[in-house]
């Protein structure tokens, strides 16, 4: 009898222990999964040079100031919506809407009062996220 209640109380414990191995191993898969989509999703830049797509270069290169502006915008833009993102805020409130860049492209300049916004509005977005403002802003 005593083996009998030995026994049992050895397999319950295996028991337990496998259980509660179980949820760890569940738990730590998931922080893996999360810390892999803040870490790798995050592009690597240096200061004052980013990552571009061969389109992205070429739309650049043609001499019109709005693909410059238009691509400026863009990158600065995902970057301060991922530091939103990440930080629980909504993005709307930090970034500049679609149609304040677009009056902003439209303008050729980053000079005009509707590109002043929308800089005005990217740098107290990157101030307040604490992330750091280019160096090359085109134009100026």
């Amino acid at each position: 009898m005593a083996d009998d209640a030995s026994l049992a109380r050895l397999t319950r414990l295996v028991r337990v222990s496998l259980g509660f191995n179980l949820v760890l191993l569940v738990v730590n898969a998931g922080m893996f999964y999360f810390l892999l989509i803040f870490v790798v999703n995050e592009p690597v830049t240096v200061e004052g040079a980013s990552l571009r797509t061969a389109s992205d270069a070429s739309l650049a290169n043609d001499g019109d100031p709005r693909a410059e502006m238009k691509l400026f915008f863009k990158e600065k833009t995902q970057v301060l919506d991922r530091a939103a993102r990440r930080h629980g805020t909504n993005p709307a409130e930090v970034v500049p809407s679609p149609g304040e860049i677009e009056a902003a492209v439209e303008s050729r300049t980053m000079h005009s009062p509707e590109s002043e916004i929308v800089l005005q509005k990217l740098k107290e977005g990157y101030d307040y996220y604490n992330l750091t403002w280019p160096v090359a802003v085109p134009g100026l």
